[in-house]
């Protein structure tokens, strides 16, 4: 998602250019007394307004390690949407290239045909309406044939989630990237360009639907119209489910995250099956919102995390 500048909204070109996509800290923190904080205020950049800060660990607000240089812009009160400054010197070489996961599409020839092709073209003229319904088809022919998680399904899916975005589908983009993230760096790896761009994704869509209240509302809206429409157990419904579960949690709401995400798990199981790819991710995101109750979270919240561990045999995550 670019502004008139260039940049990825709402930091201008050069500050692009020169940082990388990055989600800030989890306001949960998994041990009571750790959390982080920024120092310092320079390098401010009088297109974006953004500044440079940098971020440490702390411990009962004490800071003990360095984690690194960002630009930060704050977007109101406690909120900021930041980069990651990149530190690589020109004369030292990056990692090789690595060779792409092997994908099944070279044996189902029926795949190949123009619409793709024909969505790519509409995307480069920046035509992103157009673009979108051909990203759909081909995704369609994709999930019939091969696997979700297949590196040639994830690209497709992928764009399909940049359409909506560029489309201002907020609420219905926010639910692809959060389901595709993971499987994006599962597979390629997290240094890959593609998780990059759905981080960078995901990141501008959240940040004009206007923090995890704002996004629960919407996502809210969209799902009660589609389980009226398709019904429960829609991999549409599924994936704005899970980000409505997800969004809850940030929101502070942990008990009502982790009795949403069961819900999503049980449908995605009953629907897609156990061993389906989105039924892994729903499962690890129910994972994260128990972890979150166990350490964060009030009585109840720690009630409902067990409850749900004992359901779904999920058992807590190990640092």
């Amino acid at each position: 998602m670019t502004d008139v500048r260039g940049g990825v909204y709402p930091f201008c070109r050069a500050c692009t250019a020169s940082s990388t996509a990055w989600r800030a800290p989890d306001a949960i923190t998994r041990l009571s007394g750790i959390g982080s904080r920024f120092y310092g205020h320079r390098d401010v950049c009088p297109d974006c307004g953004s500044s440079v800060r940098m971020l440490y660990s702390t411990f009962l607000l004490v800071p003990v390690a360095r984690r690194g240089a960002f630009r930060i812009i704050r977007t109101g009160g406690r909120s900021y949407v930041g980069r990651r400054l990149l530190d690589r010197p020109m004369a030292v070489p990056g990692p090789p290239p690595q060779d792409p996961p092997a994908s099944e599409f070279k044996n189902h020839p029926e795949l190949v045909d123009a619409t793709y092709e024909q969505a790519e073209a509409h995307w480069a003229a920046k035509d992103s309406a157009g673009a979108l319904p051909l990203y759909e088809i081909s995704l369609a022919a994709c999930e019939k044939v091969l696997k979700a998680d297949d590196p040639a399904t994830l690209q497709v899916r992928l764009r399909v989630a940049q359409a909506l975005l560029a489309t201002g589908d907020y609420a219905s983009a926010i639910g692809w990237f959060e389901l595709i993230t993971p499987q994006l760096t599962r597979v390629f790896g997290p240094e890959h360009d593609l998780p990059r761009i759905a981080i960078e994704g995901v990141t501008g869509a959240q940040l004009m639907v206007g923090g995890p209240r704002a996004e629960a509302k919407l996502l809210t809206e969209l799902l009660d119209h589609d389980e009226k429409t398709l019904g429960h157990q829609h991999p549409k419904v599924l994936r704005t489910r899970a980000a409505l579960g997800r969004a809850t949690m940030f929101a502070g709401q942990l008990g009502a995250a982790i009795q949403v995400l069961e819900t999503t798990l049980a449908d995605s199981i009953d629907g897609l099956g156990a061993d389906h790819p989105d039924t892994d991710t729903f499962r690890s995101i129910l994972l994260e919102a128990c972890d979150a109750a166990d350490n964060r979270g009030r009585k109840k919240d720690r009630e409902l995390s067990a409850a749900a561990r004992d359901r779904w045999s999920l058992a807590p995550k190990t640092d």
